[in-house]
């Protein structure tokens, strides 16, 4: 299993009724049917895609590019952690960020050995290029969803679970 990164566009409205009430948020995240519409997940890469765009392991002050772990959080712990909610405001941000950094640009940052010492989950990141295939495949979907969520403008949910 493992901790997989997922992302939920959402308009104001949405995002107002969320931080009003913070419990309606699980509920629209993991409903009894389908999964909630303009969401998608990043599987394992969440962490290596963070590293790269950002050179920390962590959240920090003055991210380049919060997509992983940036906006506000709200509800009370999930798997993971609260989730976080983006503004519409950064969310084109976040999109007009990565917009810059291109597929060759996130390769020319994959650093495995670094990504080995700082422990990026899941730590698997020496051997071969299979592994920066797997995080680039999912970089490139996350930076379209948050483009497509801009232009919609849209705010984004993300969690960790």
């Amino acid at each position: 299993m493992g901790m997989a990164g997922y992302f939920v566009a959402v308009n104001a409205e949405q995002i107002a009724e969320f931080k009003d009430d913070p419990d309606s948020l699980a509920d629209f995240l993991y409903p009894a049917e389908e999964e909630p519409k303009n969401s998608i997940d990043v599987d394992k890469a969440w962490h290596a895609i963070h590293y790269m765009l950002n050179g920390a392991a962590g959240p920090e002050e003055g991210q380049l590019a919060p997509a992983i772990f940036g906006g506000e959080p709200v509800g009370e712990e999930m798997d993971y952690g609260p989730a976080r909610i983006l503004s519409p405001e950064d969310t084109r941000a976040v999109a007009a960020t990565l917009a810059t950094i291109d597929e060759a640009a996130m390769r020319a940052r994959y650093a495995p050995e670094a990504m080995a010492e700082a422990q990026i989950y899941p730590d698997t990141w020496l051997g071969d290029d299979e592994a920066l295939d797997y995080v680039i495949h999912y970089y490139l979907r996350m930076a379209q969803f948050y483009a497509d969520a801009a232009k919609r403008g849209d705010g984004v949910v993300l969690f960790l679970a």
